[in-house]
């Protein structure tokens, strides 16, 4: 299974302010602590570095977009930058139903209104350019443990009714991010043209189809849509992703283990596309 992450990035990029989706940083961080990778370590600081810089120069021209209220990232969260909620400008709407929050803000940009909330969740100004940021996305989420495609271990996961479902981990966040965008519809030969990101309307208006067929396969409650606890179970579905792909991840946080349901690599619970189509919805 080789991704077209163009394919994932670019569809994520920008929603309908229902539809806040995420981008996966912090397993870069997971993958450091197993295997030693001080500089995946080194690139998770210096990307929420930039982040907080960013996050400044947003303030001096956009100021009505959410933003931390310290130049740090909080560190209680259960992974490094990954929720910033307690320190936000909008932080107690993180832990409200996202519908009702954008219903009270119409015409927002919900990654305007949620801006840094996380390292991943960066708003990038109202007129969007899917290509570019695509391209943006897929090298910068590489990281320096990238060196090259297909050189990477190759992984085979249980994932439901799937057979033979293999990927080459050519960077840390591949063992996550393949198998998510699998489970969307989003990889190369899914259906998806990377030409129709060209047309940032009709790249709009696919996005919002795909968010509906999400909601009528699965039918979410909005109670189930809340920030902080899509940014929470962000690292508990990446231990899940991995347990679907048989690693040993006894490393990782206790409580993160515990909330995936993970005791050992044969007696652990998969993620499901369910899990998958939450935390994208």
């Amino acid at each position: 299974m080789e991704s077209n992450r163009t394919h994932l990035f670019a569809l994520q990029a920008r929603l309908n302010m229902m539809s806040l989706s995420l981008l996966i940083g912090a397993l870069s961080l997971c993958v450091a602590q197993e295997e030693g990778y001080s500089e995946e370590t080194s690139w998770i600081e210096a990307s929420s570095t930039n982040l907080l810089q960013f996050g400044q120069a947003l303030r001096d021209s956009q100021p009505e977009c959410g933003h931390l209220t310290v130049e740090a990232c909080d560190p209680r969260a259960n992974a490094f930058c990954s929720n910033n909620c307690r320190i936000h400008t909008h932080g107690a709407d993180c832990y409200r139903p996202v519908p009702d929050v954008m219903a009270e803000h119409p015409g927002e940009d919900g990654y305007c209104y949620f801006n840094a909330t996380a390292f991943w969740v960066s708003y990038s100004g109202p007129n969007p350019h899917f290509e570019k940021e695509a391209a943006e996305g897929v090298l910068f989420l590489r990281g320096p443990s990238y060196k090259g495609l297909n050189t990477g271990p190759l992984l085979a996961y249980s994932f439901e009714d799937a057979v033979n479902l293999t990927t080459y981990a050519d960077s840390a966040h591949y063992l996550y991010d393949d198998l998510y965008a699998y489970s969307l519809g989003f990889l190369q030969g899914q259906g998806l043209d990377p030409k129709w990101m060209k047309n940032s309307s009709k790249w709009i208006s696919i996005s919002r189809e795909k968010c509906d067929e999400i909601q009528a396969k699965f039918a979410f409650e909005k109670e189930e849509l809340v920030l902080a606890d899509w940014l929470d179970f962000n690292m508990v579905i990446s231990a899940m992703t991995m347990c679907s792909a048989g690693m040993n991840i006894s490393y990782m946080d206790a409580d993160i283990l515990r909330a995936a349901g993970w005791k050992s690599p044969t007696d652990c619970k998969p993620v499901t596309s369910r899990d998958f189509a939450k935390h994208h919805y």
